[in-house]
């Protein structure tokens, strides 16, 4: 049975957004330089957002030239992206969908496919990628930033809350909301529920689909970083944050 995802981030949306903007967020710090080096040059170029959230990638997308389209389920977020690109003056088309649904684009319609923290929220990655591949150009691409295996190793198993110890194995996984401090969450949102993914079942979905790893990159904090927040710092070094990978179509021999 699908996790009720869309309950969890209408919930707890707005203060992810305010937990993911402070100064410290590692999505910025960490993140976000090691997907700009892989994304490269998106200048003149359609790129389909997956998970976008409150459209932090988007906008930085839509900023160097491309023509993005973003796909969250939640509309708490949703209406968070159109509020910021509206801001800024950008033109998005933002859509609440299901990315564990099929993808409602004819193939071949983007040049870039993107997804940032979305893909432990969907079970079957193979189907996932397997659409995802149908949609992308032929010489396009697909990179994805997932929760490293061995951060979400430590996330407890959905029926054991009082798990202390990692545990690689194991699929269905349950943590209090990291940013409840960050603003109002009702109690649906005060629990996170997400699925635990393996490096071989990324990988294994990929070749399932059709396409090949060209680049794969796991980022370190910058040095700096341990005098803004040496705990957060320290962590981040002993227990991988991100696992970057970016994905083409696999050419015939």
């Amino acid at each position: 049975m699908p996790l009720d995802v869309k309950k969890i981030w209408d919930a707890c949306g707005r203060a992810f957004d305010s937990f993911n903007s402070t100064s410290d967020s590692l999505s910025e710090i960490i993140e976000r330089p090691a997907i700009q080096k892989l994304v490269g040059d998106v200048s003149g170029k359609r790129v389909l957002d997956l998970g976008c959230g409150a459209g932090p990638y988007s906008i930085w997308f839509a900023e160097r030239g491309a023509q993005v389209t973003g796909l969250d389920l939640s509309e708490t977020m949703i209406s968070l992206a159109k509020e910021k690109a509206e801001k800024q003056g950008l033109r998005i088309d933002f859509h609440a969908a299901d990315i564990r649904e099929p993808l409602p684009f004819p193939p071949a319609a983007f040049d870039l496919i993107f997804s940032a923290t979305a893909l432990h929220y969907v079970e079957d990655l193979t189907s996932l990628f397997r659409d995802i591949a149908r949609v992308m150009r032929q010489d396009g691409h697909f990179v994805a930033s997932a929760l490293h295996p061995m951060s979400t190793a430590y996330f407890p198993l959905a029926n054991e809350s009082d798990q202390h110890e990692p545990r690689y194995f194991g699929s269905l996984r349950s943590i209090e909301t990291p940013w409840l401090e960050y603003g109002e969450v009702a109690d649906e949102g005060r629990r996170i529920i997400c699925h635990h993914h393996t490096t071989a079942e990324y990988f294994n979905a990929v070749t399932a689909a059709g396409l090949r790893v060209t680049e794969l990159c796991e980022p370190q904090p910058p040095a700096e970083y341990a005098l803004q927040n040496a705990a957060r710092y320290e962590q981040a070094m002993r227990v991988p944050v991100y696992l970057i990978f970016k994905v083409e179509h696999r050419q015939a021999d």
